[in-house]
């Protein structure tokens, strides 16, 4: 094991792969205004490639609790921080969206779609406990609990439990499945804390982690091809949403993203001593592009009631997505520092950053 002054030091690598997992993050959120309808095998292979890139924020963001937290651990300071730059943002950005949908939002609203709720306190609270006023902000109600497990992560950290929980816990998230809709936080986090263990197991042993990975890759990767291909064939595509104990096919998804995760650790440390100017700029910039793009991605479906703004519906394909998602993080990119501008460091408080 590295020695505490190693371990925190900067990882190039980590910070190219936080700008990786915001692409493929906003590109989750981009394939309907792209005009790509998930018709064809080869169509559905590509989706399942590309989707449930929150496997990569989260097992990043438990190898940084481990690389970053483990040596210097203050809880209060971690969660008062957390609430301030990530659950503030949150609320700030969510609370127009709420208003929006509790006064002029088109019928069937969501809160009535989905929970049948007619009084407007208990609606707003339904869209704060769920984070469905805009997309992917569905993360954050999990995210506050999987910090707020932090102190487990560390006795687990401390008694090597890591793996010896993770593995258990894993098979138990491809039974589980994502929740329908992305509507129950309680159960996303049963199906991504696995991935944060993992993630934090992967930076305490990085020094033998990387060499196995390195010799190993090219069969992740070929695995991974295959399973998203398997689903494709067999089950269909995308993250496959469920009830928590509704039986079902198993989630194919999560060890192929999981595969590809360690599959592009290992091309990533390659270029450890490299700074890539593009993909560092994307991490520094990521949290805020992350809260920033649902507002530039969610009216093309939410108020126009339709993905097709551009007319390009079954025209489009994985590199149209690819396209329309490098506009949207610019555009993301460009609102963010236009905000920090005018706020300096108080933008933290409203983007992240």
């Amino acid at each position: 094991m590295t020695n505490s002054t190693e371990k925190k030091k900067f990882l190039n690598s980590i910070n190219h792969f936080r700008g990786i997992a915001i692409i493929f993050i906003v590109m989750a959120h981009c394939y309907r205004p792209a005009g790509w309808e998930i018709v064809t095998l080869a169509d559905k292979f590509w989706f399942n490639l590309m989707m449930n890139g929150t496997v990569f924020f989260v097992f990043i963001s438990g190898f940084l609790f481990h690389h970053v937290f483990y040596h210097r651990w203050d809880y209060r300071k971690y969660m008062e921080n957390k609430t301030k730059y990530v659950f503030l943002p949150y609320i700030l950005l969510s609370l127009p969206w709420i208003i929006w949908h509790l006064t002029a939002a088109p019928e069937p609203t969501l809160h009535n779609l989905h929970a049948d709720i007619t009084e407007t306190s208990t609606a707003a609270a339904w869209y704060v406990i769920t984070g469905r006023a805009l997309t992917a902000y569905w993360y954050i109600p999990m995210g506050m609990m999987l910090f707020a497990l932090s102190p487990l992560v560390m006795l687990m950290i401390r008694k090597h439990w890591l793996l010896l929980s993770a593995v258990p816990l894993f098979l138990i998230a491809m039974y589980v499945h994502r929740p329908v809709s992305n509507l129950n936080a309680i159960q996303s986090l049963v199906y991504f804390f696995p991935v944060y263990l993992i993630g934090a197991w992967a930076s305490r042993h990085r020094d033998k982690l990387f060499p196995f990975i390195d010799k190993y890759w090219l069969i992740m990767l070929l695995t991974a091809i295959s399973l998203a291909f398997i689903q494709a064939y067999y089950f269909g595509h995308g993250v496959l949403n469920k009830d928590a104990f509704e039986a079902t096919v198993p989630d194919l998804m999560l060890p192929q993203k999981l595969l590809i995760n360690f599959v592009l650790l290992a091309i990533l440390n390659k270029f450890e001593h490299i700074s890539i100017g593009f993909l560092q700029k994307l991490a520094e910039v990521s949290f805020a592009i992350y809260f920033i793009h649902p507002w530039i991605t969610t009216p093309w479906w939410m108020i126009y009631d339709s993905p097709d703004l551009l007319g390009i519906a079954g025209k489009g394909n994985i590199f149209t997505t690819f396209i329309v998602t490098m506009v949207v993080i610019y555009i993301s990119y460009l609102i963010a520092v236009l905000i920090k501008k005018l706020l300096d460091k108080r933008s933290r408080y409203l983007i992240g950053w």
